[in-house]
């Protein structure tokens, strides 16, 4: 498979703070990639990293080939990422179809019929289709997200970020963005996710990460991870997580 997210030698400080700490990291095509870790382990930085919305200091990012550097090919290479944020970020005074349909029409130049298409065609892949001319604050948690996965599916990308897209959301409402992730997997989306919900990491992935201090301590297919990782960090890490979570894992 070819490596379409490719990233050599990544290093980024926040002051005297070294978040990443040389970082070496290829997804191929197609594949889902969940990273998980203790807080301020560099995940959310690495992602942010990648469509450059966080600037490093040393190293080199390419996705399809292009690398990641201000210029006029930065909007180009961010064309072909979707990211989705913890915090909805949807804009108020839009409709739900409304968000989803502007950034086709104002950045790709596509015709509001041909917008409003796609978005239809978004919103029922989410579940939303009902939802469609509704404001975000008539919306649960659960449904904003899941248009915000719609706004960054409607630019067509290559490969999709989620940066801790439940961490903010009710118990009861995960399961519903989970589904709709599970679906874009399963049709073949190129994915980085970041999340603690172990069920989605084991049922979803094709590798699992597992960052500590800047640093990938650990990268194993979820069965061996899970149930035999190599590294000590990992294993404890591991440990702690399920004693927190009662043992369980949410799916």
């Amino acid at each position: 498979m070819t490596a379409l997210i490719q990233i050599a030698g990544l290093h980024k400080s926040y002051g005297a703070f070294h978040a990443l700490r040389g970082i070496d990291l290829e997804i191929a095509q197609g594949e889902v990639v969940v990273v998980v870790g203790p807080s301020g382990s560099g995940k959310s930085t690495l992602i942010r990293c990648i469509n450059l919305l966080e600037a490093y200091q040393q190293g080199e990012v390419r996705v399809a080939g292009e690398r990641v550097v201000r210029g006029k090919a930065l909007s180009k290479v961010r064309a072909e990422v979707g990211m989705v944020f913890q915090s909805f970020n949807l804009f108020p005074h839009l409709t739900v179809i409304e968000n989803v349909t502007l950034a086709p029409r104002r950045v790709m130049g596509v015709s509001s019929a041909e917008a409003e298409a796609l978005a239809t065609e978004l919103l029922t892949r989410v579940g939303l289709e009902d939802k469609r001319d509704a404001y975000p604050s008539r919306l649960s948690g659960g449904q904003q997200q899941r248009a915000a996965i719609a706004r960054a599916l409607a630019m067509r990308p290559r490969v999709m970020l989620f940066d801790e897209v439940t961490s903010a959301l009710d118990p009861e409402l995960v399961g519903e963005v989970l589904k709709t992730m599970r679906g874009l997997a399963e049709r073949g989306m190129t994915m980085l996710v970041v999340t603690h919900e172990m069920g989605f990491a084991r049922d979803v992935a094709d590798d699992v990460i597992f960052m500590d201090r800047g640093v990938i301590v650990e990268r194993a297919p979820p069965n061996r991870i899970f149930a035999e990782p190599a590294e000590p960090r990992t294993r404890a890490f591991l440990e702690r997580l399920l004693e927190r979570d009662g043992g369980s894992r949410r799916t």
